[in-house]
């Protein structure tokens, strides 16, 4: 209940109200939350802005601040990736970058850990790069799988390059001085500016047609990005994936790898180190050839050491020591099969002998002529001969035939009596 006082203060009563204090957490905590919210909230992202209070620390870090007109916020660089920066970075200088959003507990500081940095004139680049890397690894054009094998010794090797740089030159140097045995051959290409990813395309294509060659090597000296953005250019990664033939890629920029680098069949950091990749040299090849030769001789020598340690067992056998016991088994066992197969034709014959004899005396008992000899006979009748079995089969006056074991005898059929 209040009081109203004429200076119009209110006052209250002494009854005292039990509340409840209120939980406080720590600043760790808190600090702690915010990060957790804030870092799980922004992805990996791209900031372009202007830096200022730029500091290269001893200890290799880079720290500065990025702004524009109407905020700023921290940002480091840790050694380990601004040790890859082409270029010096300088207060004033408008940058795009690409890192990760975190918070600095010490402080209570949001800041960009940064992980590529490129002058802002070439963000768009690095962009569009990083949209097309992205697509091409989704199609599978990086996966090792799909990567073919570089030829072991290769008799003919192709090269795409501009006839005019320096590459060229170190190129065919390396391959006259390691592999003089092997036919090179050149198809000058442009690879940089406007038309540079056209011209390589055909070139590509243009390789393919010759038969003979067994590996190419595309690539360039080193230089800007703008130079070397024909390699980062979608026909030309899809003509290097498609070539049927190995294809090694030498775009000369060690710290970071190309479109190109990333589809090939096998990168190397510079065109020099491509053509050493690319061909044994042949003082390789004499250690090799002698190295088989080495294998061979002693695989041969343990062969001959088995076949003497066989010959060695097989003529201490005792058939070997008396070759005169062995042929007396052997004249034994011969004999002993001849007995066997002469009592196997005797036996068969007698078996023979006594079933022929059944078998005539059946036929014997069978013969007609047998049969007449004792004193039966068989008339026939005529004209057709055909045996007569009954009276009625003749009738009065026909004639028939009766045969007896002496001869035969021609008759007729009686006329009844009346």
């Amino acid at each position: 209940m209040g009081l109203l006082l004429e200076q119009g203060w209110t006052t209250t009563t002494s009854k005292t109200m039990n509340t409840p204090e209120p939980q406080a957490i720590s600043v760790s905590d808190l600090t702690q939350q915010i990060k957790n919210v804030l870092e799980g909230s922004f992805p990996i992202l791209w900031v372009s802005g202007e830096i200022s209070n730029f500091v290269h620390h001893g200890s290799g870090h880079m720290y500065f601040t990025l702004k524009d007109e109407k905020a700023e916020i921290r940002g480091v660089m840790f050694k380990g990736f601004n040790q890859f920066l082409h270029f010096k970075p300088e207060n004033g200088m408008q940058v795009l970058l690409e890192g990760d959003l975190t918070l600095y507990e010490a402080r209570g500081q949001y800041q960009i850990v940064a992980k590529k940095m490129e002058p802002a004139g070439i963000g768009t680049l690095y962009l569009a790069f990083e949209a097309l890397k992205k697509q091409l690894a989704a199609e599978g054009l990086f996966d090792s799988e799909v990567k073919q094998k570089l030829p072991v010794n290769p008799s003919c090797i192709g090269v795409i390059t501009s006839q005019t740089g320096a590459a060229v030159r170190d190129v065919f140097q390396i391959l006259e001085r390691r592999a003089p045995h092997v036919d090179v051959i050149l198809r000058p290409s442009r690879v940089q500016g406007d038309k540079a990813s056209i011209d390589l395309v055909e070139a590509i294509n243009d390789m393919v047609t010759f038969d003979a060659v067994d590996v190419i090597i595309i690539g360039r000296g080193g230089g800007s990005l703008e130079d070397l953005w024909p390699f980062n250019e979608e026909p030309v990664a899809r003509a290097i994936f498609s070539c049927p033939i190995p294809i090694i890629s030498a775009v000369g920029h060690e710290t970071d790898s190309s479109i190109s680098d990333l589809v090939a069949d096998m990168r190397a950091p510079t065109p020099s180190a491509a053509a050493e990749l690319v061909s044994p040299a042949v003082s390789d090849l004499v250690e090799y050839i002698n190295g088989s030769e080495r294998n061979l001789a002693s695989i041969m020598q343990r062969d001959l050491q088995k076949r003497w340690q066989g010959l060695d067992n097989t003529k201490d056998r005792f058939a070997l020591q008396q070759p005169s016991q062995l042929l007396k088994q052997h004249r034994t066992r011969s004999q002993e099969m001849i007995h066997l197969m002469v009592q196997a034709y005797r036996l068969g014959i007698q078996g023979f002998s006594g079933k022929f004899s059944s078998a005539n005396e059946k036929l014997l008992a069978l013969n007609p002529m047998n049969i007449l000899s004792r004193g039966y006979s068989i008339a026939y009748r005529e004209p057709d001969g055909k045996i007569i079995r009954d009276p009625k089969d003749l009738k009065e006056g026909d004639p028939f035939e009766l045969h007896t074991f002496k001869g035969a005898l021609r008759a007729k059929r009686a006329n009844k009596k009346k």
